[in-house]
């Protein structure tokens, strides 16, 4: 296997391992000289963390003891394949639970694994990687707005995205597991069951077409146990190593009314389900059911994928650099979708993104920093004026409440904590360790956030008139000194006047003063 840059890559083993709301699960892979991925093992162990989470808030200490049991478990399995990479994973029911820490702690003292607890914007993005993957495979094209959805035991994973670019993605509190705590003291029959999550599930549907126009999708995939489920009885002709199968929304309408007459036990006896994937069932298609029906789609797509391909994917993307173009994309796209929601000038943004940019790449051996904060800085440059949205009067502080408070698909917490921070220094104040935000980041991250305000804080005094008269930039290093060579004749008097000011923070940064020259 070659990277990007050439270079020969060993065959490696990597692991992924998902600690979700019903479940435990471990894939096993091989990534080979060529980059193709063959799974070696793939395990489930049920565990009721979101059963317990949802509930009461709290995670009990004999479910974690169970945890901790079956990822000894999967350790002893892991072993003999020698893992050159690992990435253990959690979602909802440990992210709401009020004992979280204490969970993690216990599972890193009984297993020594640090498990990540993850947000739904980096769990979409590793599903819409998954999917996209299985599309290609597959030469499969999606048409016009396109859904994808996973309803997993706490929350449902929505993202949406036209022509390969996403638009919008969140989740919402709409789990099978959520569903059946809330509701299962409050009815004496199947029928009373069925009218209850219909009662339910309609106003938490509704909030999403708020965020997502839902009669705007065309195509809708649909991802998890339940849909695959389905797809094995609607589709079963279908070859077993098929990735993407396909059934018509009228005939999954059908299967899914006659499920929601069938009790718990029936379902188990008809289909040779466990009990806890046959409570879920109902719930789950009937949610699916009205999702479809506010949407144009005729077609469901299920793909035979989940959110750990996405993690196996990235290991690739780590190795060679493959899919990272792709997935950068996908984050400024996103970034730009959000801007748009908020009013932003989208012009002038683009613009200071563009310009913060060059500016990295032209400074690179000043600042030290690599491809990773360069797509930081850009989304928060993209983001930086998204504030004035709320009022103009202190905008850099609203737009780092806006960017906090917001799911940017691919971006991890530590991630959209660093932009906000810095779209919060593009003006006024300096970074100084009684703010808040910066003085708990990690020295490391205070240092990284330095440079980057310092760097969008001249893009964007390069573009104080908001008229993008700076195209492109040359530099000049000097010891003391770094000239901008901007070759344009236009007037830059605002520009020179705002430099005053902002370029301050490169020079306490840098060492070096900006000097603007025509």
């Amino acid at each position: 296997m070659q990277n990007q840059k050439g270079e020969t890559v060993a065959i490696r083993n990597v692991a992924a391992i998902d600690i979700g709301s019903n479940a435990i699960r471990l894939v096993i892979a091989q990534i080979d000289a060529d980059g193709a991925i063959h799974r070696l093992e793939d395990l489930q162990r049920s565990a009721p963390l979101g059963r317990e989470s949802f509930s009461t808030g709290h995670i009990t200490a004999e479910t974690t003891n169970l945890a901790i049991e079956i990822l000894r478990g999967f350790q002893t399995i892991m072993a003999p394949y020698n893992i050159d990479k690992l990435r253990a994973v959690t979602t909802t029911a440990v992210r709401e639970a009020a004992n979280q820490d204490m969970f993690l702690e216990r599972i890193y003292m009984g297993t020594g694994l640090a498990v990540e607890v993850i947000a739904g914007s980096e769990a979409d993005r590793l599903l819409y990687a998954a999917v996209r993957e299985a599309f290609r495979k597959q030469n499969l094209t999606s048409k016009g707005t396109s859904l994808i959805m996973e309803l997993g035991g706490g929350t449902a994973e929505i993202s949406m995205y036209e022509r390969d670019h996403v638009v919008f993605s969140g989740s919402y509190p709409l789990g099978t597991t959520r569903l059946h705590s809330a509701l299962r003291a409050a009815h004496r029959s199947q029928s009373e069951l069925v009218e209850l999550i219909n009662r339910y599930i309609g106003p938490a549907i509704s909030v999403i077409q708020q965020s997502s126009p839902l009669d705007e999708v065309e195509t809708v995939i649909c991802v998890g146990g339940d849909m695959r489920f389905v797809a094995n009885q609607l589709a079963p002709e279908a070859e077993t190593d098929t990735l993407v199968r396909t059934f018509s929304r009228k005939d999954f309408v059908k299967f899914a009314k006659a499920i929601a007459r069938l009790r718990v036990d029936q379902i188990v006896h008809k289909y040779i389900l466990s009990y806890q994937d046959s409570e879920a069932l109902v719930p789950a298609l009937l949610t699916y059911a009205e999702v479809l029906r506010r949407t144009k789609a005729q077609t469901v797509y299920v793909p035979n994928v989940s959110m750990r391909d996405g993690m196996i994917l990235d290991f690739v993307t780590e190795e060679t650099g493959r899919g990272l173009d792709e997935m950068e994309e996908q984050i400024f796209s996103s970034a730009g979708f959000l801007g748009l929601h908020y009013d932003y000038d989208e012009d002038h943004a683009q613009h200071v993104a563009d310009l913060s940019c060059q500016l990295f790449d032209l400074l690179g051996s000043t600042h030290m920093l690599g491809r990773r904060e360069r797509r930081l800085l850009k989304v928060a440059a993209l983001l930086h004026d998204v504030g004035n949205y709320i009022s103009n009067r202190s905008h850099h502080k609203h737009s780092e409440y806006i960017i906090q408070a917001s799911d940017i698909f691919g971006l991890r917490p530590q991630d959209k904590q660093i932009v906000s921070i810095v779209a919060r220094y593009h003006r006024r104040a300096l970074p100084k360790p009684t703010h808040l935000g910066f003085t708990t980041m990690s020295r490391t991250d205070r240092a990284t956030i330095s440079k980057l305000a310092a760097i969008l804080r001249v893009a964007d005094a390069l573009d104080r008139s908001h008229s993008r008269k700076v195209k492109k930039i040359n530099v000049d290093l000097r010891r003391n000194e770094i000239y901008l060579i901007l070759g344009t004749r236009e007037d830059l008097t605002l520009e020179r006047l705002a430099m005053r000011t902002k370029g301050v923070l490169f020079e306490e940064v840098f060492g070096r003063k900006i000097v603007l020259q025509n």
